[in-house]
């Protein structure tokens, strides 16, 4: 079927889906613009594909070239840097502007003037935590700067300068569905995007959740299912690793600040769940020094693990003007790249996993207008916020602010919930300039530049491995923490006992931040996991921290030696699960004794497991699906009630808990009249898989069971792909589970004395369905096949390049 027929397809499936599940968010276009051959869906699917061309557009000093190669990949060439941020920006709108502003929408909290009311909750929920807010404050530090001025402000113009282009007929075809225009692009939008992405990445805690566990069950249960640091434990910074700095002084903690578990105090609940970023959010980065290589150069290799989504997260380009040379992946919306490499290092980054987000009660006057903080009497800030909504008439309301953030639960918003009014505190509301660390990155020529980069960084917190020329290796864990005393920021605390001083301005300074220089095991990783051992000076609080893809990591790279780059390859789609390799041996004796035939044959098949989770395997999805049963059953005490919200313990730690608690009180069983065991457990929830395989057979292969999609952002069926077959799964390193996984892949090599990268991402470079670069990657992305990145020195060598291909 060719691209333009599937494109008819794509249109009719779309117009019906639009017209039978968006009925209530206002009109719809007419159809008669929609089949318009010069404005309607046609001219998405006859859109002039660049592929393999040489292009030029005009700047705002001059000429700037664009070769675009066989993946339709740009790579810009302009003789300074204004035309070359506009031209990054001209060329990112081309491919993905209607993605580039839903987000914005998204993040401002502006969607229901798009899809009306039904998006009201989330937009307010994004107004109440700040995102518009802190955009806006941080809009003036990029302006006022040198470094970023010129290039946010180049983009814009280079993005706007497409849109009044596209306003002359073509125009993706969301807006199209959706009956809408873009709007012109303001430098506020690129700020948006990187606190969204903050969001995303730090916007969750256990605040909640923790202080209800501790009000139920009391310390020593509390202590058993929410440790500070795993039983087995391999840190970023290796075990025993010396820290030679003086650290700063903990702040006291307050008399009254303990929770007292006897207490009679309501629980929490926490309304705003739906909007929070799905667990299991994470990344794999690592770098290899050229003591362990084939090539004695480093290999330093990244695989973000964010939503699977169409348009693509990423958007791959080389940027090349006088004094930058710079060749990766960037968010579309943001000038510059995020993640890549140029003629001396590389770089990668993943999610540090920082607790960043703190809690606290308000005690406020009779008129409501003061609260309480530091034993101190403070008035409110007032926001008025008012909310466009398409198809019904405005919403409107007041967000109160404190010095250290905004009242997010009050009774405007949460009228279920017990009228305790809960102040949040989170580092990404501080005004920040993250864009300068990865145009300082850009150009970096050494590990001092990287470090100086870096110290420009702030939220969200990040490892970032690093690779040079020189044969460094390094990773740093950079963001701004908060110097905390033990478990201060674990529970709801009371802005009456708060230190707004330190709230505000107190954070592990930055060279005292986890960071190690070629370490004497010859690599450094990071998945997500705890930073540091015990024997780091400050306390460390993570809202979830990995501890089974690092230790997979951290094993295969410890074995190895004469790395090659298909060695890199095999680990980052390995797909061995330590979860099942720790939980299987304690729990199969368990249900040994089985008369089910379908049970024995479960349990020989998991006996025989080599727990590779390979898609077209049955043994994982036994395997998970009973996890996901002894879970339910194990925790019945933390399920979500009208009441309060629970969280279950960390995977590892449930695992822990069988090996070493076996009598743990929590696993009898609510409204029973027997006193449940382990064992009881375990047969139950076994019995419960047995049966769930009779109703779903199909569900016996593993690709059914997780049925990984990579879906629409606007979650149109039609331009989505579903039950995609690819290994892995959630903790293990090639984390590929129903909805999340790898955003992109790349690997580095340094060997022979230049920077060559390999790469694939789950998409394409375009965001037109109806293009042929709408999807190219995926098929490459689900085999493990990468391409070679073309990273030319100069115009001439692209030129060439181009030539000798055609």
């Amino acid at each position: 079927m060719t691209r333009k027929l599937i494109g008819v397809v794509i249109f009719i499936i779309s117009v019906i889906f639009v017209l039978i599940l968006n009925s209530n968010i206002g009109s719809i276009p007419s159809i008669g613009k929609l089949l318009s051959p010069s404005h309607g869906f046609w001219s998405n699917i006859d859109i002039q594909e660049n592929k393999g061309k040489q292009v030029e557009i005009n700047a705002i000093h001059g000429k700037v070239t664009i070769i675009y190669d066989e993946n339709h990949i740009p790579h810009i060439f302009a003789d300074n840097e204004e035309d070359l941020y506009y031209a990054q920006g001209y060329v990112m709108a081309q491919d993905r502007l209607w993605q580039m502003e839903f987000i914005t929408y998204v993040a401002s909290g502006r969607l229901t003037e798009l899809v009306g009311e039904k998006a009201l909750e989330l937009d307010r929920y994004h107004r109440r935590i700040g995102l518009k807010k802190s955009a806006e404050e941080s809009i003036a530090l990029l302006t006022n700067d040198p470094l970023t001025k010129a290039p946010i402000t180049s983009f814009t113009q280079g993005v706007n300068a497409f849109i009044k282009k596209a306003k002359r007929g073509y125009l993706p075809i969301e807006y199209k569905l959706l009956g809408y225009q873009p709007q012109e692009w303001q430098p506020i939008n690129s700020a948006l995007l990187l606190k969204y992405m903050a969001n995303d990445l730090t916007g969750t805690d256990n605040d909640i959740e923790y202080t209800n566990a501790l009000k139920k069950f009391g310390r020593e249960i509390f202590d058993i299912l929410y440790p500070d640091y795993p039983a087995s434990p391999d840190p970023i910074i290796p075990i025993g690793t010396p820290f030679h700095f003086i650290p700063l002084q903990a702040p006291l903690k307050p008399a009254n600040a303990s929770l007292n578990p006897n207490e009679k105090v309501a629980m929490y609940k926490n309304p705003i769940k739906p909007f929070l970023p799905q667990r299991g959010l994470g990344s794999n980065n690592w770098v290899v020094s050229g003591s362990k290589t084939s090539s004695g150069m480093p290999i330093l290799c990244n695989d973000p693990h964010l939503s699977l989504s169409f348009p693509s997260i990423w958007y791959e380009m080389q940027l090349n003007a006088p004094g930058i040379n710079v060749y990766g992946v960037t968010l579309p919306g943001s000038p510059g790249i995020v993640i890549g490499y140029n003629e001396h290092i590389a770089w990668g980054v993943t999610n540090a996993g920082m607790d960043v987000r703190d809690w606290y009660t308000v005690e406020t006057d009779a008129s409501n207008e003061k609260y309480l903080i530091g034993n101190k009497w403070e008035i409110f800030e007032k926001i008025n916020e008012t909310y466009k909504v398409k198809g019904s008439k405005n919403h409107s309301e007041t967000i109160k602010w404190t010095k250290i953030g905004p009242i997010v639960y009050d009774s405007q918003f949460d009228t279920k919930r017990n009228k305790l009014d809960l102040v949040m505190s989170w580092t990404a509301l501080k005004p920040s300039n993250d864009l300068k660390t990865f145009l300082l990155l850009n150009k970096a020529k050494n590990h001092q530049d990287y470090l100086k980069a870096l110290d420009e960084y702030w939220c969200p917190g990040q490892n970032f491995v690093y690779a040079d020329l020189e044969n460094n290796i390094a990773i740093k864990e950079q963001g701004r923490f908060w110097i905390r005393y033990p478990e201060q920021g674990k529970f709801i605390q009371n802005l009456k006992d708060a230190n707004v001083k330190n709230i505000l301005n107190y954070f592990i300074p930055n060279q005292q931040n986890p960071y190690i220089l070629n370490p004497e095991r010859g690599f450094a990783s990071s998945a997500n996991q705890i930073p540091v051992d015990k024997n780091y000076p400050y306390y460390i609080l993570g809202f979830q921290y990995e501890n089974y893809r690092n230790r997979r990591i951290n094993e295969v790279l410890t074995q190895s030696k004469d790395i090659t780059i298909d060695d890199m390859k095999n680990l980052q789609y390995d797909n061995l699960s330590i979860h099942a390799r720790e939980a299987l041996p304690i729990m199969l004796p368990f249900v040994k004794n089985t008369t089910n035939e379908q049970g024995k044959e479960i349990i020989q098949k998991l006996t025989k497991w080599n727990y590779i989770t390979n898609y077209d395997s049955d043994a994982p999805s036994y395997f998970y699906k009973w996890w996901a049963y002894f879970e339910t059953l194990a925790w019945d005490e933390l399920k979500k009630t009208d009441e309060a919200d629970f969280i279950y313990p960390e995977s590892y730690t449930s695992i822990n808990i069988m090996k070493n608690h076996p009598n743990f009180p929590l696993f009898d069983i609510e409204g029973t009249n027997k006193n449940e065991t382990l064992q009881d457990v375990l047969n139950i929830s076994f019995d419960s898989t047995i049966a769930y395989f009779n109703r779903h057979p199909e569900q016996k292969e593993f690709r059914f069971f997780k049925n990984t999609s990579i879906s629409h952002l606007a979650q149109i069926d039609a331009f989505s792909k579903k039950n995609i077959k690819i290994g892995g799964y959630a903790g293990i390193v090639n984390a590929t589970s129903s909805r999340w996984g790898a955003s992109v892949r790349l690997i580095i090599d340094f060997s022979n004395g230049k920077i060559q990268g390999y790469g694939m991402y789950p998409g394409g470079q375009s965001g037109n369905p109806g293009s042929n670069a709408y999807d190219t990657f995926v098929e490459a992305w689900t085999d493990g096949k990468y391409y070679r990145h073309h990273f030319y020195k100069n115009i001439h060598d692209a030129i060439n390049n181009l030539k000798e291909e055609k």
